[in-house]
């Protein structure tokens, strides 16, 4: 099949391809990878304005969305996702939804539920939801998730506990993305990172080194063992 035409993509291969609709650290992250010969649209994370970033392509862009993969559940990766569930559903979409997430992640479990309470007996769509445990098989796509180092929101100054938060590896016949999801650096992060095709890698601060993000030098370093990476999550001062 030949691919859609759009401006352009952050990573092309023989069976995949990736664009980053938009990353800020504390606004929005939204990622889109596409199956090449199935013409399927995975979306990982799915932040605040996911509807205004994929209303502004083809409409195969959300007409075939086979899977939404969130990677945890503060605002700025899910903010978007009711928006999107509803949209779904005012454009009257049949087809079975993937909601794939890791276990435990309130913040989703909250927004499906008031999703289908809502809407209880108007969703023209089976929600299929999916706590991922290491990986799930769609045609011949594995999507695989590995455990990361990311902590709640600051309260009174105290940083609170760590939260369930994943990377994940998106594979089809060899050919592997990596996202890595907001975390801080941890040993065995290079282990994921090397030798993947394309490795889309969290870089918050430009020098500031926290136990929940990456820096930027820290992100630069951890993209030399892919064969191509790209810094995403990049935090934007405020202008006062």
């Amino acid at each position: 099949m030949t691919s859609p035409q759009i401006d352009f993509w952050d990573w092309e291969g023989k069976h995949l391809k990736v664009r980053v609709l938009y990353s800020k650290a504390g606004l929005a992250t939204q990622i889109l990878v596409f199956d090449i010969e199935e013409q399927h649209i995975y979306l990982v994370d799915v932040g605040d304005g996911i509807l205004r970033d994929l209303v502004s392509l083809p409409k195969m862009f959300y007409e075939n969305i086979q899977a939404v993969l969130c990677t945890h559940g503060h605002f700025d990766h899910v903010g978007g996702l009711f928006s999107l569930l509803g949209f779904l559903r005012m454009i009257n979409r049949s087809k079975e939804l993937l909601l794939i997430f890791p276990s435990g992640v309130t913040e989703i479990e909250g927004i499906v539920t008031a999703f289908q309470k809502s809407y209880s007996d108007s969703i023209p769509y089976k929600l299929k939801i999916h706590e991922i445990e290491k990986e799930t098989q769609i045609n011949q796509v594995t999507i695989a998730s590995f455990p990361v180092q990311h902590r709640g929101s600051i309260i009174g100054g105290k940083e609170l506990p760590n939260i369930p938060s994943v990377g994940y590896i998106i594979e089809k016949q060899g050919e592997k993305i990596l996202y890595t999801g907001d975390t801080g650096y941890f040993e065995g992060l290079k282990e994921f990172i090397e030798d993947v095709d394309f490795a889309l890698i969290e870089g918050t601060f430009k020098d500031k080194k926290t136990p929940f993000h990456l820096s930027i030098p820290e992100a630069e370093e951890l993209g030399k063992l892919a064969k191509k990476h790209k810094i995403i999550h990049q935090h934007t001062p405020r202008k006062d």
